[in-house]
């Protein structure tokens, strides 16, 4: 018997891919020690987490596909020789993968291969010195580090784990447990949180639950009534964690390789427990509508709109996120503001700003989007959002300007100079006094800036010519009042970027990667949407072609000039 140091490593890494575990891991190292006795077998559960890989075929094509947009090609025919060399006698046509129940508090892996020849599988693994020894009735056992793989042939797969026992029942198609994964990604991990044990996930949420108390017991030199808040901010986000846990009924992550579609794209997924609050939250999102559909420039090379409602159990937890945030801007402005007029200024204007924050919340609605063009070798900016009340965001601006009045530094507004589209329109003009020519190219000798307040909205843009694409922004929501939506939807265009750089600060580099992607115009898009499934949300980032071979061809340059940009 030879050893193979490596498979029981694999093995575990494969385990690790899953995401859980560390939980895993913890729950193990203080679970009491358990003996079984021989022969027992392993108690039928669901899996906690499965590992899916499509079928070699699919899996070998998509790769020489991805390495080739990538601008590597000579690196895919080093995967396919090897792949092929090592993968004789496995089924090539069914998927493989890794299967993780729980015996008590013990993770037990199964991995499963597809196997047409066992013999002809076997004497692959010989060639790089595995032999497995026989032990009878098709269970064969590898020397792996000190540490034995056992391995069993039946049904036509190949199932692999660190113990006999949990080969003593084995299902007659484990593929069957990973359902449409190995047909809709290469890869992909499921984790089914409601397959754990509860005494694991009581362990889990007093972890977490300790880890705040150590927390509370830090406040330092905090006021009573700081803490008191923190405490009731503290416990409001552990109960919104604690309930995740409970009403989620799946996770799944995967990878796809669509080389017919010229793109690659990962998912993200959640899906919770049928009749659970999480749920009836996810399904209500079908009915999402937003204000701002229309609101984006012609041609933008950078889109982007979320809409989400807001649970009431939610609110204290994000406007605790959002405090915390607002409280390290406060900070970074008393560190890096000298003048007092107007880091005092600067201070009441960021708790203006989160107080009309706090009340968007309150209201139970987030919608707003933003929108980037670089036509023309101008740059304009559109921003716009719901907003609790608009006039108060207006005397907000004008109370700033006001407290920082005699700042030569400070731009001139003109407030309310007129109302458009149910807006009243605010602007002024920044000068840009740098002789960094790039950002005079971006910008121009004057930065001018537009703000529209309604009484439930808001807009801003950053345009040399004026106010035009905000009053067109303002037009097209007029038009298109409320439309059905997802809860997000965004579109980079990398073209129009790369070659905008290069216009600005042109670079040998840039050269390289829109030479690789010139040919690719519609396909160079990065991507990232939110689509609501029964019971849950499936989050994505797709990426085509274009965009792989210009990062590709820019890794290529960069190592072949032992630099970068």
């Amino acid at each position: 018997m030879r050893r193979f140091p490596n498979l029981s490593a694999i093995l575990a890494g494969l385990t690790l891919a899953f995401g859980v575990a560390g939980s895993l891991a913890v729950a193990q190292d203080k679970a009491p020690a358990t003996t079984k006795p021989a022969g027992t077998a392993t108690k039928a559960a669901a899996p906690v987490a499965m590992l899916s890989i499509t079928n070699l075929d699919r899996l070998l094509s998509d790769t020489t596909y991805m390495l080739r947009a990538c601008n590597v090609p000579e690196v895919g025919g080093l995967v396919s020789v090897m792949a092929n060399q090592y993968t004789q006698g496995l089924d090539r046509t069914r998927p493989l993968g890794l299967s993780v129940t729980m015996d008590g508090e013990t993770p037990v892996p199964v991995g499963f291969l597809p196997v047409s020849d066992r013999a002809a599988f076997f004497d692959s693994l010989a060639a790089i010195g595995v032999e497995p020894d026989d032990l009878g009735d098709g269970l064969f056992e590898i020397a792996a580090g000190g540490n034995a793989i056992f391995v069993k042939d039946a049904n036509g797969w190949l199932y692999i784990s660190q113990t006999e026992e949990a080969l003593d029942k084995v299902p007659v198609d484990p593929s069957a447990a990973l359902g449409e994964l190995p047909k809709k990604y290469d890869l992909a991990v499921k984790v089914n949180l409601q397959a754990l044990p509860a005494d694991m996930v009581e362990m889990m949420t007093d972890q977490i639950r300790g880890g705040f108390e150590r927390q509370m017991a830090e406040q330092g030199d905090r006021t009573e009534e700081e803490v008191k808040k923190a405490r009731e901010l503290g416990e409001a986000s552990m109960a919104q964690l604690e309930q995740t846990i409970r009403d989620t009924e799946q996770l799944i992550f995967g990878w796809a390789i669509d080389a017919q579609g010229q793109k690659t794209f990962m998912d993200g997924a959640a899906q919770f427990v049928a009749g659970s609050k999480l749920a009836a939250q996810a399904d209500a999102a079908k009915n999402l509508k937003t204000a701002f559909s229309a609101f984006k420039l012609p041609q933008p090379a950078v889109s982007f709109r979320s809409t989400s409602t807001v649970a009431d159990a939610d609110k204290p937890v994000i406007k605790n996120s959002l405090n915390t945030s607002l409280q390290q801007v406060e900070e970074r402005i008393g560190n890096q503001v000298n003048n007092t007029q107007a880091s005092e200024a600067l201070v009441k204007l960021v708790k203006s700003l989160g107080k009309l924050l706090e009340q968007t919340i309150d209201e139970g609605t987030i919608d707003g989007a933003l929108s980037a063009s670089v036509s023309g070798d101008a740059l304009k900016v559109l921003v716009g959002g719901r907003v609790a009340d608009g006039k108060a965001l207006a005397q907000a601006v004008q109370d700033a300007v006001k407290d920082l009045s005699g700042i030569s530094e400070v731009p001139k507004f003109e407030f309310a100079y007129e109302t458009y589209g149910g807006m009243t329109l605010h602007r002024t003009s920044i000068p840009i006094q740098t002789n960094d020519r790039s950002v005079q190219k971006v910008f121009g000798s004057n930065v001018k800036l537009t703000i529209g307040t309604g009484d439930k909205a808001f807009a801003l843009s950053l345009d040399a010519a004026g106010d035009a694409s905000l009053k067109a922004a303002i037009d097209g929501m007029k038009k298109a009042p409320s439309a059905v939506a997802t809860p997000l939807d965004g579109v980079v265009e990398v073209g129009q970027i790369v070659e905008y750089a290069q216009s600005v600060a042109p670079n040998s580099m840039l050269d390289i990667v829109l030479q690789a992607i010139k040919d690719y115009a519609g396909k160079d898009k990065v991507l990232v949407n939110a689509n609501v499934i029964p019971r849950g949300v499936v989050y994505r980032l797709s990426i085509d072609e274009g965009v792989l071979r210009a990062v590709g061809a820019a890794a290529k340059a960069g190592g072949q000039n032992n630099g970068g940009f």
